[in-house]
């Protein structure tokens, strides 16, 4: 995200400098253009700048806060076997349902683990479940 907000502000930039170029080329007098242009270039620069950095703070704090929980350390071995297979029809948007067919079990069994599931990743629904799931590279 941070990345294409700092290409739109080079992109900017250049089409300064292609401004410029057209300027100089046909002996145009656009100061206010130049000036106008300029400014908004370095505007979405600066703001692109701004938004990268919010976003890697926050990233920064989220990963902290996981660390602080433990988090960063749970892996495949804090699930069972039948959690984990829950875990993957989950991330690939099966439904309760679907995954009692699938797993040959009722779908109590399937509430049951999906609640184990979110409190051992500290998420309360599916989709939260799922994003976790793929950070921490529990599934693939």
């Amino acid at each position: 995200m941070a990345s294409i907000v700092i290409r739109y502000g080079a992109l900017l930039a250049l089409f300064l400098i292609a401004v410029e170029t057209v300027k100089r080329s046909y002996i145009l007098r656009l100061t206010n253009l130049e000036i106008y242009l300029g400014l908004v270039a370095i505007a979405f620069l600066a703001l692109g700048i701004l938004i990268a950095l919010k976003i890697r703070h926050k990233q920064d704090l989220l990963k902290q806060d996981r660390q602080s929980k433990g988090l960063a350390v749970l892996d495949r071995a804090d699930f069972s076997e039948r959690e984990l297979e829950v875990l993957l029809f989950l991330c690939h948007g099966y439904t309760n349902k679907e995954i009692s067919d699938q797993l040959g079990i009722t779908g109590n069994t399937v509430k049951t683990h999906l609640k184990n599931i979110y409190g051992k990743l500290d998420v309360s629904n599916r989709t939260q479940a799922a994003a976790e799931a793929q950070l921490l590279k529990i599934v693939g």
